[in-house]
């Protein structure tokens, strides 16, 4: 049991390995300008273990999106914030995503719209549970109708339609931070524009 732990862990360690080795190449030289044979050199990895872990140099940029879309899972399973209300909950989650990007806004922005290009094509689209858009919904969804439950977001409202405007507004976020030259924080964004979105632009008085 302890040399399968091993051996995984080893797998691991050697896929994230090639995806680092490829980042750092991607940043220098650009995706279409860096080669495989350059990774695996890097890497100072056999071809076939290249191969192995990534059927094609496009997998790469699949990985990183599955890595983001795993990550949206991790938070939300994060006990730190379950006793949370609903809108800090969804707050310190999507805060917590987008601080992830901000960690590499160069290497986000280049595979961020790599995989946008790559799946233009209808040939390259993944699965709902490899899509980081179906993911990020299906997670704000059980947020809002857990929400309801507890009584801390309204029982009308169009759940599935709350999940999609969250969605939209994360990612149009998102994408006007990669494509920005100051000094714009996403995440400080993102947690102003959730606090807006449950209070309401409307006029109470």
């Amino acid at each position: 049991m302890d040399n399968m732990s091993l051996r995984q862990k080893r797998k691991i360690e050697t896929k994230n390995r090639i995806f680092e080795v490829s980042g750092k190449l991607f940043k220098e030289k650009g995706f279409e300008s860096t080669t495989i044979d350059e990774i695996t050199k890097e890497a100072g990895i056999a071809k076939g273990t290249f191969f192995n872990y990534f059927p094609t140099k496009e997998s790469l940029v699949f990985y990183f999106a599955e890595q983001k879309a795993e990550l949206v899972y991790g938070l939300t399973e994060n006990e730190t914030i379950k006793h949370l209300h609903t809108k800090e909950r969804i707050k310190k989650f999507l805060v917590a995503l987008a601080e992830s990007y901000e960690n590499d806004k160069e290497l986000t922005k280049l595979l961020f719209f790599e995989y946008r290009r790559y799946i233009e094509d209808s040939r390259n689209t993944p699965d709902k549970e490899r899509n980081p858009h179906y993911r990020l919904i299906k997670v704000l969804l059980d947020l809002l109708q857990e929400g309801i439950k507890k009584r801390e977001v309204k029982e009308s409202i169009d759940t599935i339609m709350a999940a999609e405007i969250l969605n939209a507004m994360y990612f149009h976020t998102l994408m006007v931070w990669l494509k920005s030259e100051n000094e714009l924080s996403f995440s400080r964004n993102i947690s102003v524009k959730i606090d807006l979105l449950f209070e309401g632009i409307g006029d109470r008085s």
